[in-house]
């Protein structure tokens, strides 16, 4: 309990945040995508399971700025379900990945979705994981192209299985890009 009561109070907790929640998916991301067009500093998270109303995903926002986001969400038709605040920062296990070399290969995972190219040419080889609908689709798509020149998948998906393959794909891509 001492733990938690440190990890509330310190200063990197000090600026309330609230949450947006959605019962769909697409319903985040076309939010957020919209949010951070009109300037608003909004990132997705994963919301706390006590508050989640149907998606795995939430958009995280200054709480200060709420008068101002709520106006422009109804403004646009895109009422979330709930605002919930808080003044402890969630986890944002959304951004973590993982990138292993194996022989010719680089697999970047991120959440439950893997993608693979090769080495020499970094042309997409493998995506797998996840239980999307649209997941198969994505993968046709971007199967043998090279990652620098592959649609984002998140263009191609609208699930949380194509948010968490494009976590994925930054991290790949920001890897070749820098050797």
């Amino acid at each position: 309990m001492l733990k938690f009561l440190k990890k509330i109070f310190s200063k990197e907790y000090t600026k309330p945040k609230g949450i947006l929640l959605y019962g769909s998916v697409q319903e985040v991301i076309q939010t957020n995508k919209m949010l951070e067009t009109e300037g608003f500093q909004v990132r997705l998270v994963a919301p706390p399971p006590e508050v989640r109303v149907g998606c795995d995903l939430a958009i995280e926002f200054n709480l200060i700025e709420q008068e101002a986001i709520e106006t422009i969400i109804k403004k646009e038709g895109s009422d979330p379900y709930k605002i919930v605040s808080t003044k402890e920062m969630l986890p944002d296990i959304l951004k973590r990945s993982l990138i292993v070399e194996i022989d010719e290969y680089i697999m970047c995972k991120a959440g439950n979705m893997k993608i693979t190219i090769d080495k020499s040419g970094h042309r997409i080889v493998n995506i797998s994981g996840g239980g999307c609908p649209d997941i198969p689709y994505v993968a046709e798509q971007l199967y043998k192209v090279r990652i620098e020149e592959a649609k984002n998948p998140i263009e191609v998906g609208n699930s949380l299985c194509s948010y968490m393959l494009q976590i994925s794909f930054d991290a790949l891509k920001k890897k070749v890009m820098n050797k």
